[in-house]
């Protein structure tokens, strides 16, 4: 019985001790977190990665930066970004801007995939990816898009130009904010939402420049996308650049319409020059 006993004990030092020597043990880094491909996060162990999952109009935690850095130092706009993460890690990625966990999609085919989750789409401007990041509350909310019941109407819309690609563009590459964009002291009402929303008459143009911008979409639920799970309110940045790169000029609108109709506001850009 005592050599019993001292099998066990002997056998649970041993354990401890290869415990402790594994833990002392320097790690591989990047620690791998998320089962989508992309810019990982150079940490050891899961403590030291921030809530993947931020709140539309939750700021980011600027001592915490990301995948920022390295973005900085290859001097890219977002379009180029975008780019290398296409060519790099394939049609679906991702990467950490600050303490904002963003995924990229960049294949028409996961288009598709976006839209059988529209009824969870949450009324943020497609346009907004820079402000979004920011966490701005005049271009965040939780509203889901099928609660709102947006009309054109026949007033004249004024072009916000806080929601211009340079604008929004310039907001992706520096985590300081731009002091002409006002902030709303709580999340944006229905009112302004609306507004944001109907930017889309004005902001786009039938050009392929235009078409091309950078897009972003956020659910308030878990999504699946190429058999990987997105958090809800994660922003996820539609490449359209590289999914229009490949269409005609014959086909390039009323195949932009066909796949992004279904995008907050744009709805109304069936009639856009």
């Amino acid at each position: 019985m005592l050599l019993v006993i001292l099998y066990f004990l002997l056998n649970f030092a041993g354990f401890f001790a290869f415990l402790t020597i594994w833990n002392w043990l320097p790690k591989p880094k990047p620690f791998d977190y998320t089962t989508i491909p992309g810019m990982k996060l150079n940490v050891s162990t899961a403590e030291e990665i921030p809530e993947m999952v931020k709140f539309p109009g939750d700021t980011v935690n600027k001592e915490f930066k990301g995948n920022f850095e390295e973005i900085s130092e290859k001097k890219f706009d977002f379009r180029e970004l975008l780019d290398f993460l296409y060519i790099k890690y394939g049609p679906l990625s991702s990467f950490w801007w600050s303490s904002r966990y963003v995924v990229v999609v960049s294949e028409e085919k996961l288009i598709g995939e976006l839209k059988r989750f529209r009824a969870s789409l949450v009324s943020v401007s497609p346009f907004s990816v820079g402000s979004y990041l920011h966490g701005h509350t005049k271009y965040c909310t939780t509203t889901r898009l099928s609660s709102l019941n947006i009309r054109p109407g026949s007033q004249e819309i004024e072009l916000d130009k806080n929601l211009s690609e340079a604008v929004q563009n310039h907001l992706t590459t520096t985590l300081n904010d731009i002091d002409d964009i006002e902030d709303a002291n709580d999340m944006t009402n229905v009112t302004q939402t609306v507004q944001n929303l109907k930017q889309s008459k004005v902001q786009l143009k039938k050009t392929r420049k235009s078409l091309s911008r950078p897009l972003v979409v956020v659910f308030d639920e878990e999504i699946w996308v190429d058999a990987h799970p997105i958090p809800k309110f994660i922003p996820i940045v539609i490449h359209t650049s590289e999914i229009i790169k490949n269409w005609s000029d014959d086909e390039l609108f009323p195949k932009f319409y066909a796949q992004l109709y279904w995008l907050p506001g744009f709805s109304m850009i069936a009639d856009i020059s």
